[in-house]
């Protein structure tokens, strides 16, 4: 899906500037975009994944893939994989839910499906009219299989697309400064400078936790109540 270009996103340039300019190369002499792209891409890569290991959900996506059943066996994939037909979505690292629908009963609520997690292989059930159980294992969602053609709902962490050119979109908002600082650092560490490069990671590391704060604080304003004996989850409808 192409990135729409938004003033809320700054360019790959804006931090490649103040990497340049934090190891005194403002004018790129040394520390061209060439250079400095893969470890921008590497403090990139290292951010999203601070984001998702603090439950961040900037970087969640959800889309619906249609599961038509074989005119030969009558029934739907086993699995959605980077080879299945339709495939996992190019830019998923992992799902974390998954609801179903008849694809024929568009008016219908999508139904959360459970998660099997006993370990082995999934259960030997037959399959029905839907899909009701899903497990993640070896990158490829496995599934019973269903009788009808289904709508799965997935919900699941995403990957951002590398960085290539100076005007590539950030595509995680107010990221400049710790990307930048970052990228900084991995520069000065790969010319000796081991010093200046922990002082540079330090302040990433600083502007990386600022920037989890301010995702996170807007949860903090909900009021929260303890939980009460034999509580069950509430069941999420979409």
């Amino acid at each position: 899906m192409p990135v729409v270009l938004t003033t809320a996103y700054s360019q790959a340039e804006d931090a490649l500037t103040l990497a340049r300019a934090l190891v005194n190369d403002a004018s790129a002499a040394v520390f061209t975009d060439t250079l400095l792209m893969p470890l921008l891409n590497s403090a990139y890569r290292g951010l999203q994944r601070e984001l998702a290991e603090n439950g961040l959900s900037v970087l969640v996506e959800q889309q619906d893939i249609e599961l038509d059943t074989d005119p030969t066996t009558g029934m739907t994939n086993t699995e959605i994989s980077d080879a299945s037909s339709p495939q996992l979505p190019t830019d998923c690292m992992m799902p974390h839910m998954l609801w179903e629908r008849a694809t024929a009963n568009t008016a219908d609520v999508f139904m959360p499906m459970e998660k099997f997690m006993s370990g082995g292989g999934m259960l030997n059930l037959q399959p029905s009219s839907y899909l009701q159980l899903w497990e993640w294992r070896e990158d490829k969602i496995n599934l019973i299989g269903a009788t009808q053609s289904i709508t799965v709902r997935v919900r699941y962490e995403k990957l951002l697309p590398a960085l290539t050119l100076g005007t590539d979109p950030l595509q995680i908002r107010g990221a400049t400064d710790a990307l930048g600082y970052a990228t900084a650092a991995l520069a000065a560490r790969s010319r000796g400078a081991r010093a200046l490069a922990a002082d540079l990671l330090g302040i990433a590391q600083t502007a990386i936790e600022s920037l989890i704060l301010r995702y996170v604080k807007p949860e903090q304003t909900k009021g929260r109540r303890r939980k009460p004996y034999g509580y069950r989850a509430r069941i999420i409808y979409l």
